[in-house]
């Protein structure tokens, strides 16, 4: 938890520093989320996201952003009978408080040279990055209740990769859209019998969020 703080206070004083334009703001969305290496498939948990943020820009193209938020990660299975009874249900839950640090980049135009040209009323930004998250809390439940994983336990951070686009719909408000993916080698969690491959070391949280920001 003191590396997530750390992290942001350094970004945000460098933000501060080199910044033409600053801004700060709240965001609030959710996340809908799979865990690669647990045998389930498909974005079945959905989960609730909400942080704050400072931006600034560099330049009249490229900016930084950095933030602290909160995420719960992780994946669920559902299987029901023909009569629409439950007979079997799983759910991984990973409490983070995750801090991204995204450098940005302002686009004016969309399109495919020689064939079209859109200029957008406001400037999309695409986002791009890296981000460092506590562990805060990491449970399994099999349908009678949350239980700490008894042989393999969580790792205590994870560094994620980040791509995202913001749009403003209005001065103050964005719509956002973020994929985020564990770096390969540091894996949330081993594979239950250990088993290491070239690009397949573990678990992974494989998530993406929606939201809106409010910038000021």
């Amino acid at each position: 938890m003191k590396k997530c703080l750390a992290i942001l206070i350094f970004c945000i004083g460098f933000i501060n520093a080199y910044s033409q334009d600053f801004y700060g703001g709240l965001n609030l969305g959710m996340t809908i989320s799979q865990v690669d290496g647990d045998n389930y498939g498909g974005y079945h948990k959905v989960s609730p996201l909400t942080g704050v943020f400072v931006r600034n820009t560099f330049s009249d193209k490229w900016g930084m952003f950095a933030g602290i938020e909160y995420k719960r990660k992780g994946s669920k299975e559902v299987q029901k009978n023909e009569a629409g009874y439950v007979v079997f249900y799983y759910a991984m839950n990973m409490d983070y408080i995750e801090v991204p640090v995204l450098a940005t980049y302002s686009i004016e135009k969309i399109g495919i040279p020689g064939l079209f040209s859109y200029t957008l009323p406001n400037d999309l930004l695409f986002d791009f990055g890296v981000s460092y998250s506590y562990l805060i809390n990491g449970t399994e439940d099999f349908g009678s209740g949350p239980l700490p994983p008894p042989t393999r336990p969580f790792r205590k951070y994870e560094i994620a990769n980040h791509i995202g686009l913001n749009y403003p719909i209005t001065e103050n408000w964005y719509v956002c859209w973020r994929l985020s993916y564990t770096f390969l080698f540091l894996p949330v969690r081993e594979h239950p019998g250990g088993q290491v491959y070239w690009f397949n070391r573990g678990q992974y949280n494989h998530n993406m969020s929606f939201s809106l920001k409010y910038e000021f």
